[in-house]
């Protein structure tokens, strides 16, 4: 019983005179840094400064550069047509997470079932579940990674 109070007490003894020693440096990298800060400029913004700011219009409207009129195809079919395709990508994108997320649930359940059976045959077959679960899921998700691709780049398409 003394040699293990002895022990921990001399362990703690070591970490703490370890411990010491990073704040000891830390304290004199500490110095350095603000040492180097003296000479750096700073600026500083008084109200003073801000007070004297000209305050002028947020937003500027720039006239367009083009007729609406003049284009062949309206801007509202073409923003209707956008709206539909983006709503599609969006449920593509929505099932293909969804299927995912179910052949997950999927799987955990094979193998929680897989390591609860003692019969071999049982293991085996719940094996060949696993495997085939398994490939439809990562089928799953990379029909989910292509559908948010799609996503967005339509999304970065439509910005420009």
């Amino acid at each position: 019983m003394k040699k293990i109070i002895t022990i921990t007490l001399s362990l703690m003894l070591f970490v703490n005179f370890l411990c010491s020693q990073s704040v000891v440096e830390l304290a004199k990298k500490e110095k350095e840094r603000r040492a180097n800060l003296i000479w750096k400029k700073a600026v500083v913004v008084t109200n003073d400064d801000l007070r004297s700011l000209r305050i002028g219009p947020v937003v500027s409207i720039i006239a367009p550069a083009f007729d609406e009129n003049s284009l062949s195809i309206p801007i509202e079919e073409i923003e209707q047509e956008n709206i539909e395709e983006q709503a599609k990508l969006d449920t593509n994108w929505n099932r293909a997470n969804e299927h995912a997320s179910l052949l997950t649930l999927r799987m955990n359940e094979l193998q929680q079932r897989f390591f609860s059976f003692e019969n071999q045959y049982d293991r085996a077959e719940m094996q060949r579940e696993i495997v085939q679960t398994f490939q439809k899921l990562q089928e799953a998700k990379q029909n989910a990674e292509t559908a948010k691709r799609e996503l967005s780049q339509r999304r970065i398409n439509r910005r420009k």
